[in-house]
């Protein structure tokens, strides 16, 4: 279970408007599931989306509050039907999959590895276009 973590654009919203709106409009992009977990940090929100009546058809999506985009987070691990609520806690507790959400930047330009029972591992830092940056990106991936 879980493994390489992948990234996917889904959909980007007007970063000035409310969290209300941002799910919204993911939820109209992915055809209305349920919301069974919502976890807010100032710099993002993680959704956890169950399609009605399948409970082992969840799927992750994280919203960067700053840019106003939200992503679909998959991993390399053959979970094709999706994943589950029990998926989801030890994504969170075993993983600690939320010191990658609460930095979004972190999980833009760094490819990660969930493993359950250790902390994110860092795989490699993905190709960016220059930006001016205000700390440095290998100082804030080693603490993550």
């Amino acid at each position: 279970m879980f493994g390489k973590l992948n990234l996917s654009e889904i959909v980007k919203t007007d970063k000035r408007e409310h969290l209300e709106g941002a799910v919204a409009r993911l939820l109209e992009v992915t055809e209305y599931p349920d919301v069974v977990r919502w976890v807010q940090f100032p710099n993002a929100l993680l959704l956890f989306l169950v399609v009605p009546g399948d409970p082992e058809s969840g799927a992750f999506y994280i919203l960067d509050r700053k840019s106003g985009t939200w992503y679909w987070v998959d991993f390399d691990d053959q979970a094709y039907g999706g994943y589950s609520e029990a998926d989801f806690e030890c994504l969170m507790k075993d993983c600690r999959f939320a010191r990658l959400v609460e930095r979004p930047l972190l999980l833009e330009t760094c490819q990660w590895r969930m493993v359950p029972g250790s902390g994110p591992e860092l795989v490699r830092t993905l190709p960016q276009t220059p930006k001016p940056a205000k700390k440095s990106l290998t100082a804030v991936a080693a603490r993550a």
